[in-house]
């Protein structure tokens, strides 16, 4: 976090024990030479049961595939998801109903069902019984709204867990800090993935009951500084490690440059993510765009630094977060990330067509108001990218 690290010290959490498969370390600790110790400070508690916030394709997901293979996964949904689900008389309560999302996850190229699963819901509102962990993958901008509502349902005796999956991680993790006074007896863990999916109409009959199917439509990576919610994830199959929260943060900044270039400039020329590598008259923007993160994101990664003691160390992870947080080495992700995901239509854009709100206030206003608060800087074209979209 920006105002430096509690109770662990930074070097004990770059770790030597942490998943490293080669992918992870090309993306995110491109040419760091760290000398690693050897005690972890991630955590290994428990994370099930879990509760699941937001009925999207990627909630959906991770919903579908956690209870196949761990099992005590449960939904939480506003009330206009009821005509969707099924439901059961509670044993427990004459006036009480027990529902159910029916979900078929499917693959993109020939709609063959992979799961099927009806997975525990309830109503936002309905129940009050506490909850251990929470996964969140709302909307960026829907989920302190979200986390609102079942707040006092967090289990803060057993220091429960909130695990933000959603986009713009840093904001939301920012603004819990800043919206919940008691925000420290909960454990704030940041994850990001690279799964893409999307619904579609489910294919169940059954009368009354319209379920959920989601598209698996691109296998990816999760990274997660929990590493039981990570041994969960590779329970399914699914490929990923567990990160110390220096290669977290950095992982989150990288992207965030990825998405304040993408996501805005998509939305506005109405194009795919790879057309922006041909547009005329992108490239000074996606510069300027870069330069005023850049700016940010080191000041913010060498504060996080300065509880480390060992000054050859510090030395080190300083040379490390200049080097790849700097425009260069941003402009060279980015540019891959547009390339790989080419053909992509971004969230963004869809929610522009849509006539929904977006997250672009997550994204490149939380640059602009994280320079201008914090450092006196204006991040302009980063405000200039809220002001076009929304």
């Amino acid at each position: 976090r920006g105002e430096g690290l509690s109770g662990c010290r930074l070097r004990r959490m770059i770790t030597s024990s942490m998943i490293r498969p080669h992918h992870l370390i090309n993306l995110c600790c491109k040419s760091t030479k760290i000398k690693l110790m050897t005690t972890s400070c991630v955590q290994r508690d428990l994370i099930f049961p879990m509760h699941i916030l937001g009925g999207g394709s990627i909630g959906l997901l991770f919903a579908a595939a956690l209870q196949r293979a761990c099992g005590d996964v449960t939904m939480l949904l506003k009330k206009h998801h009821k005509p969707r689900l099924s439901a059961t008389s509670c044993e427990k309560s004459s006036t009480a109903t027990n529902y159910f999302a029916p979900v078929q996850v499917c693959r993109p190229s020939d709609r063959q069902i992979i799961i099927t699963c009806d997975i525990r819901a309830e109503i936002i509102g309905d129940v009050h019984d506490p909850i251990e962990c929470l996964l969140i993958c709302t909307k960026a901008n829907d989920a302190i709204t979200a986390l609102s509502s079942i707040w006092d349902r967090l289990d803060r005796k057993n220091a429960a867990k909130v695990i933000i999956l959603s986009n713009g991680a840093l904001a939301i993790r920012d603004s819990i800090q800043r919206h919940f006074n008691d925000h420290q007896d909960v454990q704030i863990i940041t994850a990001t993935t690279t799964h893409g999916a999307y619904t579609e109409q489910s294919s169940n009959t059954e009368s009354n009951i319209s379920g959920y199917c989601v598209v698996h439509a691109g296998e990816g990576l999760t990274y997660c500084t929990n590493n039981k919610f990570i041994d969960a994830c590779q329970k399914v199959g699914w490929k990923g490690g567990a990160l110390s929260e220096f290669e977290m943060n950095m992982m989150l900044w990288k992207k965030l440059a990825a998405n304040c270039v993408i996501n805005p400039l998509t939305a506005i020329h109405g194009v795919k993510n790879g057309q922006l590598l041909s547009l005329e008259k992108t490239e000074r923007t996606i510069t300027c765009i870069l330069e005023e993160l850049s700016s940010i994101a080191i000041l913010e990664m060498e504060s996080f630094i300065q509880a480390e003691e060992d000054v050859e160390v510090q030395a080190q992870l300083q040379r490390s977060i200049r080097e790849e947080l700097s425009v260069d080495f941003l402009k060279s992700f980015v540019t891959k990330v547009m390339t790989d995901t080419s053909d992509n239509i971004s969230s963004m854009l869809q929610d522009v067509n849509a006539k929904r709100t977006t997250e672009v206030r997550f994204l490149n206003g939380y640059v602009a108001h994280l320079g201008k608060e914090k450092y006196s800087i204006d991040c302009q074209y980063n405000k200039d990218m809220c002001n076009r979209v929304e």
